[in-house]
This record gives C-alpha cells, structure tokens and sequence, in this order.
C-alpha cells in the first residue's frame, strides 16, 4: 500500500491532490491484485490525470456560470 509519504517516483511529478488520487487508485488496483506493480503505477497515473483534467474543466463551467454578465 502506498501513502502521501511513500508512493512510487512515476508519482513525484503530480501536483499533490493528483498525487493523491494517484495513489487512491492505486492502492485499489493492488487490492484486486489483477496486475503487476509497474502498470498498476502506470494506470493510476494516467487516470489520476484524466481526473484532474475533468475536475478542472467542471470547475471553470460552475465559476463561468456564475460571473455577472459585463
């Protein structure tokens, strides 16, 4: 299992709420024990940033939605 402290190197270059679901999901895929450690980190990275990019993109719909028109 991997935590905040102790997560693989592919993990460093994650900002640190990526990071977080980075390891998330990866401690997830471990528990199904499905696949090996390497594309475990691999996969968690890629979707830990595919949720990041959606987390984003939601989140300038709701702050556009808001804004007073000019």
């Amino acid at each position: 299992m991997w935590t905040t402290s102790h997560f693989p190197a592919a993990m460093r270059s994650l900002n640190v709420s990526t990071r977080a679901k980075a390891i998330e999901i990866a401690n997830q895929l471990l528990e199904q024990g499905q696949l090996d450690q390497q594309r475990i980190v691999v996969k968690s990275v890629d979707e830990a940033r595919r949720w990041a990019r959606c987390g984003r993109a939601d989140n300038d719909v709701l702050a556009n939605q808001t804004r007073p028109f000019a």
